[in-house]
């Protein structure tokens, strides 16, 4: 995710070039490896050997850093959604945007990166891995905290006049948007309904939310 909306491409360089001055790989250049096999063959084809192939190094050496898979897992989404958090830090969206600008703009930048082919491939994966694992399952859930308070800071500086249980109701409207949009959109398939379309549908529910309805439960 980058400033001003552009449309964000994550790229992964072969590990194998990236070495430090002694010719050693690095923990983040072997999480690096994993998650490239992690996206390409899944995660019950992610193997400590896989990794080490990748790296050209051998087992051993990828054990001195990760003794186990477990632990090389965690590593990996753990650093993946620290490097999301770190990127929203960084997002800027103009002052002078009027609300309806602001949220089709937030809208269309989380949905399409929901169905950018690397970020759909990822998370359908760490959603397995959530499954699996009690540590990916709480790793998920604080990604899922801080992106549902950045969406409702932001929210609040472009409609400070609602309640913040409606910009709170709006954050996971719009992050519920985010995630369905990886499950539906993300494949190669022809549908009759576009991510676009939603993407309009979202704003109008969203202005819904904060300017024309009380809180939901209220």
């Amino acid at each position: 995710m980058k400033r001003n909306l552009t449309s964000t491409t994550m790229t992964t360089t072969d590990p194998k070039r990236q070495r430090n001055s002694q010719g050693n790989t690095s923990r983040g250049q072997i999480i690096q490896a994993a998650e490239q096999v992690l996206k390409r063959d899944g995660y019950h084809s992610l193997t400590t050997r896989k990794v080490a192939q990748i790296c050209a190094i051998s087992l051993g050496n990828l054990t001195y850093h990760f003794p186990n898979k477990t632990l090389m897992i965690e590593a990996l989404m753990a650093q993946v959604c620290e490097r999301y958090q770190s990127q929203r830090s960084v997002v800027q969206f103009s002052d002078q945007l009027a609300p309806v600008d602001y949220v089709r703009r937030c809208i269309t930048w989380m949905l399409n990166d929901a169905v950018d082919p690397d970020t759909s491939a990822l998370f359908l994966e760490l959603w397995v891995l959530a499954k699996h694992h009690d540590f990916g399952s709480q790793i998920i859930e604080d990604f899922y905290a801080t992106a549902t308070s950045w969406i409702e800071q932001t929210l609040g500086a472009h409609f400070p006049a609602a309640q913040p249980k409606q910009r709170q109701q709006a954050a996971y409207f719009i992050l519920t948007l985010s995630e369905g949009a990886v499950a539906v959109f993300s494949r190669q398939v022809q549908r009759k309904v576009k991510v676009q379309d939603m993407i309009e549908y979202g704003v109008a529910a969203v202005l819904a939310m904060l300017e024309g309805c009380p809180a939901m439960g209220e």
